[in-house]
Formats: structure tokens, sequence, C-alpha cells
């Protein structure tokens, strides 16, 4: 190369380009597209990845780079190529979507690290680890996808499965013929806690080769495994949302478990849905996406639907288990009116399932003790400062607590709009089932399971080995215990209130309630024991509860598309939502209403612009916050014209948040 030689540097900063520095003499040897190099950035040290070699200056003074901080590249051609098309897709800076792939210590310039034993699966419970017979559906579908591996051309494949029917054993017959053909694997799941019992599994199955990453692991063990999969050690790691970046090499298949799941989504920069991120490695890769679950999301049954997609059956339970009774009880005929955590009905058949010496679940997808507190006599609402929503009571910290911000209060005591002391405990949270549970039930052993429950590290797998050891009758918790879970002993789910959900601002607020209670019904009767599912409700006849209830997803399909095409909402188009926030509420309601006219102006046929309005939590942190949508055909459409209307719009003493797909 003639003239100075330059690169292409990526950095984790907002902004949509990449920025240029030259390599002195003495580092060019070392200068590889995909390895860090350490930059001076407005006299601050950065690590940034060298993305590609630039044929012209196009700046008029170029730094020189400080160093070449690795050996070898530790992005692969692949990474680099995906991490490009989500900076383009989520509009953020190539950066930024890099610095989404990487363990944390990466940025920051450290990799080589002390090596150290491997942590295993010691206390994993024994596992058989045969493979065992496939069910006439299992076979068709595990053939189907099975000749997609062969073909080592991308395909995406929705395993549509009731619960108990088998998914997984699906994915590791799949996966068997990946690793025989020298090719690796990634398994999502969308809960921390149920890493621990799919790496039990799948760690029975194919022993070492597997490795873990998800973000509660400790630094160096992450980094300790994302070596061993770069290295080709670890062919098959399990995860959840992050691992869809694992360097696995020569990636025969990804497997995404309860696909719809809402907690495959960031929600910070870049936004992206982890489902349309594997989709995209997978083309890249020639990989077979495998997308499994019992309440499909409606964007993947549709695409299925449209043939986009092929769409594999698992209609039954394994050995024709039965799927679990399920009844609703009314809530609107229990009692005077006054809140009651248990219906007389619950209440029975948990006296005769702990009889039997059975296990039970309950779950309320709210954390907490009471919801919020309230005087009876004006209506005042304890509410956040900084956030303006109503502050949930928790009894172990005896503290009003903000779930956004973390603020805490001491509950008041006196109203302090009217005087009066009439202020109370209104609505229930885990942590009152569980203390109403302790008074129901003496005697039984009871545990909770939710985000404050489950904050030390490893209390996940803690309490779940608890209760699968049988060492537990009463698990109470939120959605983390809905999803994935196979405890055979568990004869009786009990929902606590199946309408907590449903009446959120949220256009997917049904199909949040249909997924929900379908899944928590299916960790029932999954062993031997026969299982049921009380659902409490004070609208029992929505659509939503009624197909939960009959285990119908094409019911709940049907009637849900009909509003979603009424309204012209995904499926049927896509979203793209911005944020606008600042500390000055009327200058963040100006420029929204600016920003919204900008883009009506900019954006043209085939598109619509929703609000300005302020967001369903308004304030944040001390911030004000505003938000409208853009409605259009694809993001590949809406993104060229957003893109050129954010370059010109000016903000100001405010940020500006994209968020592609909104959840």
């Amino acid at each position: 190369m003639t003239g100075p030689f330059l690169i292409d540097v990526a950095l984790g900063l907002p902004g949509l380009g990449t920025f240029q520095y030259s390599v002195p003499e003495r580092l060019q040897p070392g200068a590889q597209i995909g390895k860090r190099v350490a930059v001076n950035v407005r006299n601050r040290r950065m690590i940034g990845y060298l993305v590609a070699f630039s044929a012209a200056r196009f700046v008029d003074e170029v730094r020189d780079i400080e160093t070449v901080v690795d050996d070898a590249p530790i992005l692969s051609p692949e990474l680099l190529e995906l991490t490009r098309w989500m900076s383009e897709y989520y509009q953020c800076s190539w950066g930024q979507a890099i610095e989404a792939a990487m363990p944390a210590p990466f940025k920051r310039g450290r990799f080589l690290m002390k090596s150290r034993a491997k942590k295993t699966t010691d206390s994993a419970e024994v596992v058989d680890p045969d493979e065992h017979p496939l069910t006439a559906s299992q076979d068709a579908a595990y053939r189907a996808i099975a000749e997609g591996v062969r073909s080592r051309k991308p395909h995406t494949f929705l395993i549509h499965g009731v619960t108990g029917s088998g998914k997984t054993e699906v994915y590791m017959h799949a996966i068997r013929d990946a690793l025989a053909q020298g090719r690796g694997a990634i398994v999502l799941v969308p809960e921390i806690s149920l890493t621990p019992q799919t790496v039990d599994r799948f760690h029975s199955r194919f022993g070492d080769s597997v490795a873990v990453i998800h973000s509660r692991l400790a630094q160096a063990r992450r980094v300790e495994e994302w070596h061993r999969i770069r290295k080709g050690e670890a062919r098959v790691v399990v995860g959840a949302r992050s691992a869809v970046f694992a360097p696995v090499k020569d990636l025969g298949v990804i497997a995404i478990d309860e696909e719809h799941d809402g907690s495959y989504k960031q929600d910070e920069t870049p936004r992206y849905v982890s489902r349309d991120v594997a989709k995209k490695r997978a083309e890249l890769e020639g990989a077979c996406l495998l997308l499994g679950s019992a309440t499909p999301s409606l964007e993947s049954y549709y695409a299925a639907e449209e043939g986009k997609i092929v769409r594999l059956e698992l209609p039954e339970r394994i050995e024709k288990r039965p799927l679990p009774a399920v009844e609703i009880v009314d809530m609107r005929r229990q009692g005077d009116g006054r809140e009651s955590v248990f219906s007389k009905a619950l209440e029975e058949a948990t006296r005769e399932t702990l009889a039997k010496k059975e296990q039970v679940m309950l779950l309320l997808n709210r954390r907490g003790f009471y919801t919020h507190l309230h005087c009876s006599a004006c209506g005042y609402v304890m509410t956040c400062p900084n956030c303006r929503i109503g502050l949930a009571y928790h009894f172990d910290k005896a503290a009003a607590c903000c779930h956004i911000c973390d603020f805490r209060s001491a509950p008041d005591k006196i109203c302090p709009q009217c005087s009066k002391s009439r202020i109370h405990y209104f609505g229930i949270g885990t942590q009152k089932v569980e203390v109403e549970a302790v008074k129901f039930f003496p005697g039984a052993r009871i545990a909770r399971m939710d985000t404050d429950s489950t904050s030390k590290k490893d209390s996940h797998e803690t309490i779940l080995r608890a209760f699968k050891r049988r060492e537990i009758d009463i698990l109470v918790g939120t959605q983390m215990i809905a999803k994935g879970h196979d405890f055979p002993n568990v004869s009786l789910i009990g929902v606590i209130s199946a309408d907590t959900a449903l009446h959120v601002a949220d256009f997917r607020s049904a199909e949040r309630t249909f997924d929900l209670l379908t899944q928590v019904a299916g960790r029932a009767g999954r062993g031997d024991v026969p299982g049921r599912v009380l659902i409490q409700t004070h609208v029992p006849q929505h659509y939503s509860i009624q197909a939960a209830k009959s285990h119908d997803y094409r019911a709940f399909y049907d009637k849900e598309t009909q509003f979603r095409r009424e309204l012209s909402m995904p499926p049927y188009t896509r979203l793209v939502r911005l944020i606008i926030a600042g500390a000055v509420e009327g200058e963040v309601a100006r420029q929204a209403y600016q920003l919204t006219r900008w883009l009506e102006h900019r954006l043209g046929e085939g598109f619509k612009v929703v609000g300005p309005a302020p967001c369903l939590i308004a304030k944040e942190g001390g911030n004000f916050r505003w938000n409208l949508y853009i409605k259009g055909p694809s993001i590949e459409a809406i993104n060229p014209p957003l893109k050129a209307a954010l370059s010109e719009f000016k903000r100001q003493k405010a940020t500006l948040t994209v968020d592609v797909d909104p959840q």
C-alpha cells in the first residue's frame, strides 16, 4: 500500500459511520480485519474494531492508532457482516452492534485471561444420556430438519408443539447430525432460570462440548467459555439472548426455545430481537433456524401461513400424556367484594394436592407484596418522584419501591393530599401470595421465585433444584416459573390473577396473556401424575382466557389476527418506535411534535406516523418521555427515509432512541 496505511475503525459510539485512522509502520504487520485496536478519541483512549482497510483518506487529519490489541482476529467475517447488518436494520452504529456481540471485558481491551479449570456441571442431576425414541410427529419434524442441515443452505422451521410434546428432543437430534458433519450449534432459552436445566440435558447428551453463555456468569467464566467456543473445543452453546453471537465455527443449527418470548428483545441499543438476528445469521452461514413454541409469536405463525417458513407440528404430548384439565374461576363471584388471594376452589385444590404429596405452582406476574398504596378517601396513589408510576410495597424491605429506578421510601401513613389516615395497600404481588400461602397451608414448604428472590448468583439454580428434589411443596413465582420447566411431580397450577397483563396499554396484551396462561398450564401433568390448572380471573369470557382453557392456539390466532388486521398492526405491518426524552417536559413535547411533522413530510405513501404521546411510563430516572410510532410495509422500507429524516432533525437538550420492532 502506498501512502498512509489507513483503516476504518468501528467504535461503540452513537452515529452511523466508522472512523478513519492510520497505522504506524511498526504495527502494520499485526493489523488485520476483525481485531481490536486502541485509539484516541477526543483525548480519551477507546477500544475499537478494525472493520476495513481504507483506499483513500476521507478526513483532513488522520490520527495513528495506539496499538493492535489482539494476536488473532476475534471477529469472524460472518460476525462482522452480521453486526454490519444490525447497524443498518436497528439504526445504531456498527461499533454498538459489535459490542452487543462481545463479552463485557473485551470492550475494555482485555483479552488474554489466566487459564483455569472449566467449571463443570458437578451438581447436575443425572439425566439419561441415551437418545429417546421419537414419536411419529417428532420423527417427521426431525427428518425435515435433517434434510435442511445436510443441504448446508439456510432454512427456517417453526416447530409448533403443545407443551410436553418433546421439542427439545427434536433439537438434540438435529444438533447430533450437525456435530456429525463437523458443524456447531446454538440453543437459546428465554430465561436465565431455564439455563441450568437446559445445560443439564444437553451436557448429558453432548458432554464437555457444551458451553454456557448468559449475563449472570462471572466475567472470567464468560470469557473462558467464549475462548472454548472460538477454539472449537465447545461445539454446542446454550444460553440466553446474547448467545446468538457466540463465535461458533461452521454453524449448522440455531434453536430458539419458546421463540415467542419477549425476553429475546434487547432493551438497550442496539434493541435487537434474537429471533431476527438468528435468522440473518443462519442466512449468512447456511444454517437451519429452529423456532420452537407451544404458543408461537403471531409474526412467526403468520410467516408460516404465508409459506415464508416451514411449520412442523407436534400435536401430542410424549407417551400420549393428556394435557392438563383447565378450570376458570370467576373471581367476581368470590366473597363480599373484598380482595382475596385464594378462591375457595384453589384453596381446596391446593389442600388436596398437598395431601397426596404432590407439588403446586402458583403464578402471579407481579413482584412485591402489594401493587400500590392509595388513599380510599381521595384516590391519591403513592408514586415514584422520578418515574411517575405507582410504588410497590415490599414486605421484606418494609419499603415502597419503584421497579424502574429502584427509588425506595417508607410508606405514607397519612395521605399528603387530603391529610386523612385512609392509606390502603391495594392489589397483590408475589410476596403477598407467599405470606397468604404460609397462613392458609401451615406446614407446607413454600418458596418464592421472582426478580427479588433470585438476585444472588446461582439463586435460580438453587431454587429449581430444590423444587425438583421435592424439597419445596409450593413454588410461588412470576412468569419465570411459567416457561419450559419440567417437574414431573407438579399436579396443580394456580394462576392467582389472569388479568394482570390483559389491560395494559399494549396491542400485544391479549397475546401475552394467552402465552403465559398456556405456558404455565403446560407445567402440570408432565410426569405420571395427572395435571390440573385453576385460572382465577375477573374477565372469564375474554377470548385469550377461553382459548388458553381449551389449549386452542388456532382459535386464539384467528381471533387476534382479525383485530390486528383491522388495526393495521403486526404481523400485517411493521413498527418503529421513536422515544424522545429530556428533563424539561414542554421541550420534550415540542420536539416530539416537530419530529412527527418532519417524518410526515418525508415518509410518503405507504407509511403512517402514529402519535406523538407521552410514554406509558411518562417519566423515568428524572427524564420526561414521549414516543411516536412509524408504520410501514417493512423495516427495510422504513429505514432509509427514517435515517434521512433523523440526520436532518436537530435535537436540543433531549435524547432520541430508535426502537425497531418494539415488543
